[in-house]
C-alpha cells in the first residue's frame, strides 16, 4: 500500500518518527528511515527499529547530501505502489495513512496532502488552523493559473504514486524540496487533491533554527485562526 520515507539528521526525533508510524491503523505499510548524517548512531537506531518489529528499512547518507536527494534515494528502496513523507518532529494521528489511501483510491488522484491543517505553537501552547476552507477539494490548473499559496499542500503530508517520481523528482535542495516538487506537478497538470484538516499537526517549537521550512511564525499566524489553547495536542486529538 504505502511506503513512508522519513528523513532526519536529528537523533532525538527518531523515536517520534517510529511512534507516529507505529500507531497507524493502515495495515500494509513500510517505513524507510533515512539518516541524513554520518554522525548518527546507525547501529543503535537499527536495534531500536528491530525491537519494534516494524516493516522497515534503515539507510544512512552523508551530511552533504541534500534533503531532496535523500527523499529520491529513499524512494528507490520502496516496495509499495504509493509513497509518503513524514516529518521527524510533527504529529500524525492514527488514521492519517488510512485517510490518504482511501482518497488516493477513491479519487484517483496522483498526489494528496493537506492544504488546511493544524499548527501547534509549543511556546504559546496554541493550536491553530492554517488556511481554513481548503479541505476535500481538487487543486486545479486550468491553463491560466500560476502556482500560488492557495495550491500549496503541506510538504509533510504528501502521499503520491511511486511512478510519479520517474517524471518529477524532488529537487536536490535542503529547503523547499516539497514546494518545488508540487510546483512541477501543478505545472504538468498532475491530479492533486487536498484532504481534510484532520489527523496531522505541524508542530512549531519556537526555537531558532529548529525548522527546515522557510515559513515564518508571523506568516503562519496571519494565515491561521485560533482553535484552542492546550498544553498537549495528544490530549486534544486522542480523546
Amino acid at each position: 500500500m504505502i511506503s513512508i520515507i522519513a528523513c532526519t539528521n536529528r537523533e532525538k526525533f527518531v523515536s517520534n518518527i517510529i511512534a507516529n508510524f507505529q500507531k497507524q491503523t493502515l495495515r500494509e505499510k513500510e517505513l524507510i528511515l533515512v539518516l541524513n548524517s554520518s554522525k548518527m548512531n546507525f547501529k543503535q537506531i537499527e536495534r531500536e527499529l528491530e525491537e519494534t518489529k516494524l516493516n522497515s528499512q534503515l539507510i544512512q547518507f552523508p551530511d552533504e547530501m541534500s534533503l531532496g536527494e535523500c527523499l529520491n534515494k529513499g524512494a528507490e528502496r520502496a516496495n509499495f505502489e504509493y509513497l509518503g513523507k513524514m516529518d521527524d518532529d510533527d504529529y500524525y494521528g492514527n488514521s492519517y495513512l488510512t485517510e490518504a489511501f482511501e482518497a488516493l483510491t477513491q479519487t484517483k488522484a496522483e498526489v494528496v496532502g493537506k492544504s488546511s491543517f493544524y499548527i501547534y505553537f509549543k511556546k504559546k501552547q496554541e493550536l491553530r488552523l492554517y488556511n481554513p476552507h481548503h479541505e476535500n477539494s481538487w487543486i486545479i490548473n486550468n491553463g491560466q493559473n500560476l502556482y500560488k499559496t492557495a495550491h500549496f499542500l503541506s510538504g509533510a503530508t504528501l502521499i503520491f504514486k511511486k511512478d510519479l517520481l520517474k517524471k518529477i523528482a524532488f529537487p536536490h535542495v535542503n529547503q523547499g524540496e516539497d514546494s518545488g516538487f508540487q510546483r512541477r506537478c501543478f505545472e504538468k497538470h498532475v491530479k492533486m487533491y487536498s484532504l481534510s484538516k484532520d489527523h496531522y499537526v505541524y508542530v512549531r517549537s519556537g526555537l531558532p533554527h529548529h525548522h527546515t521550512s522557510d515559513a515564518t511564525e508571523r506568516m503562519l499566524r496571519s494565515r491561521s485562526r485560533l482553535v484552542i489553547r492546550t498544553p498537549s495536542i495528544e490530549t486534544f486529538f486522542d480523546t
